[in-house]
């Protein structure tokens, strides 16, 4: 009898440890703050997550 042959995986490929993010931080904002971030972070073609973090972390590297 013949072996099945093997299906791909589905899904996201493995992030290297190194790489993978575990550390939350909470950001409480009014609604309209939430926009304002949405707006910025559209023309990016990022998310909102990606976008503040981005963002965030540039700031910290100027100081």
């Amino acid at each position: 009898m013949a072996k099945p042959s093997k299906k791909p995986r589905m899904g996201r490929p493995p992030v290297a440890d190194e790489d993978r993010r575990t550390t939350h931080i909470k950001v409480l904002l009014t609604e309209t703050e939430r926009e304002t971030l949405e707006q910025a972070a559209k023309p990016t073609g990022q998310g909102v997550s990606t976008w503040v973090r981005m963002v965030a972390l540039e700031r910290a590297q100027q100081n």
